[in-house]
């Protein structure tokens, strides 16, 4: 059964898209680790309460370790090889991890199946295989901010033919009532101190978003840190929506924060004044 995802599994190997799983899951243990580590609420956490975050954390690792079973799997390394790091032997390593490694690959046979309704996708592979494109993204912007290293694509880079030419913009719908809020704040994030008032900046915006992208409208955020572009147009469906592309955003900490701007004005979200 074909999926939305297709055309961008197939541009990764199967031995890459493991190494992705294994990354996700991976970052997922080091955030499980960094909450625990955590003492300011103790005070807060019930009786046995990190016991239970420590097994959580516990839980995550053993998935780690799966997925990392199955990389080695896809790149060709043996069950001998897998066991010595085990401290077990070949046969007791392929018992323990062959169920798993024909799950993975019965999901390639069938990436996902419907829910009882028949209308809802129920993914059969992880999540980071199923859509690795977006589980690239989302990597590549997390575990930069952590790394010690500058890197675009600290989790992407090895995994693609070749890596993509870097893309500094961002992109998404606002409703009109958020617009003036979404331009003042990415002002703000860019430490740009001028006056605008961003409600009367924004509140005529001209075209639509099938237009040529030259044509839409744009407004030079320029601060002390950072100078970026918003480009808006309306949306093509939905009168109460505008599409906003913002560029030139380079640094890793800003498209953070700019990504989670979108994502909290956006359509889904409650309005300043909801």
């Amino acid at each position: 059964m074909p999926t939305p995802y297709d055309a961008e599994r197939r541009a990764f190997s199967r031995a890459a898209l493991a190494r992705l799983v294994l990354s996700d899951t991976s970052a997922d243990l080091a955030a499980a680790a960094g909450q625990l580590a955590i003492t300011r609420f103790d005070d807060q956490t019930g009786p046995g309460g990190r016991v239970s975050e420590a097994a959580t954390l516990r839980d995550v690792a053993d998935r780690v370790l799966l997925r990392a079973v199955l990389f080695e799997r896809e790149r060709g390394s043996s069950w001998e090889q897998i066991a010595r790091y085990l401290g077990t032997d070949a046969a007791d390593a392929a018992e323990r991890f062959t169920p798993a490694v024909e799950r993975w690959e019965r999901a390639f046979e069938e990436p996902y199946r419907l829910d009882a309704t028949g209308r809802k996708r129920v993914p059969q592979l992880p999540t980071a295989a199923y859509d690795p494109e977006d589980a690239c993204r989302r990597l590549d912007l997390t575990v930069s901010l952590r790394a010690f290293f500058q890197d675009e694509h600290p989790v992407s880079g090895e995994l693609r033919p070749s890596p993509p030419a870097p893309d500094y913009s961002l992109g998404g719908r606002i409703p009109r009532r958020n617009l003036g809020l979404f331009a003042y704040l990415l002002a703000t994030y860019t430490h740009d101190h001028s006056d605008t008032d961003w409600d009367a900046a924004t509140a005529h915006v001209h075209g639509t978003a099938e237009d040529d992208p030259g044509s839409w409208d744009t407004h030079l955020i320029e601060g002390s840190t950072a100078s970026v572009r918003l480009h808006l147009a309306n949306a093509t469906h939905g009168d109460d929506l505008v599409e906003a592309v913002v560029t030139g955003a380079t640094d890793t900490e800003l498209r953070l924060r700019i990504d989670t701007l979108f994502d909290a004005l956006g359509p889904d979200a409650l309005g300043p004044d909801a």
